[in-house]
């Protein structure tokens, strides 16, 4: 009997403790490292590959415990590539060095299923689309020609100027990561991003830390 009384004295006293802290959305940034393909095309060159250091900041919101929407920005660091071109000078083929130079911005959109609840682990997989704003700076190199009747080369011009143009690609994404908690609210994560065009256009592999809210 006086054990029944001393439970239902403390009863309104556990109801009254406060609830577990929800979250609702997260902040991060990382650092990382960027590989995309340049699409660079000329007559002796069919693109390549560029990488550049990257930084990026996040935002987050849960829907649920493990459903939740991320909006990121981030920029490569510029990049470069050289390719060569042909042009016909006195009836002779005359060769010359394109140096360009690329630097990307994206913003990515992508809903994230996180696995696993109130642990200090949480992997998780992504889907999304990236925008991305590539600006390509194209720089020609002065022209060489070689006369044969007196075995010398000498320099021309730029056959151009220099020119720059900038494009958006809408590209989706897939994205695999986790989050690994420091404490109840802070957090390292780390993830991997590949973005589709035509192929794969961007891969991006990202460290960093972040907070919940």
């Amino acid at each position: 009997m006086a054990l029944a009384v001393v439970i239902m004295a403390a009863a309104p006293d556990a109801s009254a403790q406060p609830a577990p802290a929800v979250i609702r959305g997260d902040a991060a940034a990382t650092v990382g490292w960027l590989a995309a393909n340049s699409h660079a095309a000329g007559e002796f060159y069919n693109g390549d590959w560029i990488s550049s250091f990257y930084g990026a900041a996040s935002a987050g919101w849960h829907w649920t415990d493990n459903l939740k929407t991320e909006v990121d920005f981030g920029a490569g660091t510029p990049s470069r590539i050289f390719r060569s071109e042909q042009v016909v000078i006195d009836g002779r083929p005359a060769y010359y060095t394109v140096e360009s130079r690329f630097s990307r911005r994206t913003v990515g959109v992508s809903q994230q299923y996180q696995f696993f609840h109130n642990v200090w682990f949480h992997p998780h997989v992504a889907v999304g689309a990236n925008f991305t704003w590539e600006r390509e700076t194209e720089r020609p190199d002065q022209i060489y020609v070689y006369n044969a009747v007196t075995q010398q080369s000498r320099s021309l011009p730029p056959i151009r100027g220099d020119s720059a143009r900038t494009s958006l690609q809408v590209n989706p994404f897939v994205a695999l990561g986790y989050k690994a908690y420091l404490s109840d609210r802070a957090f390292f994560r780390n993830d991997l991003r590949i973005a589709f065009r035509g192929g794969i256009d961007e891969t991006t592999l990202r460290i960093g830390f972040g907070f919940d809210f």
